[in-house]
């Protein structure tokens, strides 16, 4: 078991884990690739279109939430198009905050959530681990249980089905490996004190 041990602490100095690279690109508003990713805090990021009613809704939810919480909310239409034109008819129209950060999603990001249908709302903590991925209409409480969960980092209430770390399944296969070894010395160990 010691073996084991000074093999996983030695992995771990040699691959730390990876916390804010969960990469979200978008069109912005100047029609320009940026990424959440490149934000400060917690984020929440919502998979929207401009005629979808449930998206609608949820924009009074994302009102309070701005109000009551210190957080960075994106607004991305999931149909690009060619101009910014729609999203600034969708920000006059429904009086979307100026601190808002409105765009078009890239198809990358939208397929990293296998986005199907709107609203999906993404909730990053500030590290930019994925926290939920809440599809469809959601109401203030539930986001705000996510939010809480992403300030107070309570990772044992994250969705880890979208974790972006690139070491995540090599930490696993170097934890099963060490194992392996770890039992087969204590294998020959043992056998080693009965032959004598």
């Amino acid at each position: 078991m010691l073996l084991i041990s000074i093999l996983f602490s030695i992995f771990q100095t040699s691959f730390p884990a990876k916390g804010a690279d969960t990469s979200i690109t978008f069109w912005d508003m100047l029609m320009t690739v940026d990424n959440v990713r490149d934000y400060d805090g917690v984020r929440i990021v919502v998979f929207f279109l401009p005629t979808c009613g449930h998206c609608i809704d949820e924009i009074d939810v994302l009102k309070d939430i701005d109000d009551d919480y210190d957080v960075t909310i994106f607004e991305l239409n999931a149909r690009k198009e060619s101009t910014n034109q729609t999203l600034i008819d969708f920000k006059a129209n429904y009086t979307i905050p100026a601190s808002w950060i409105l765009g078009y999603s890239t198809d990358e990001s939208e397929d990293l959530f296998q986005i199907g249908g709107v609203p999906t709302s993404v909730v990053l903590d500030d590290l930019g681990r994925i926290v939920s991925v809440l599809i469809g209409f959601t109401g203030y409480t539930t986001l705000e249980s996510k939010i809480d969960d992403a300030i107070n980092h309570r990772t044992e209430n994250y969705n880890t089905d979208y974790d972006t770390d690139p070491f995540q399944q090599l930490r696993a296969l170097f934890i099963i490996i060490g194992v392996g070894v770890g039992v087969v010395v204590v294998y020959f160990l043992v056998k080693s004190f009965r032959s004598k």
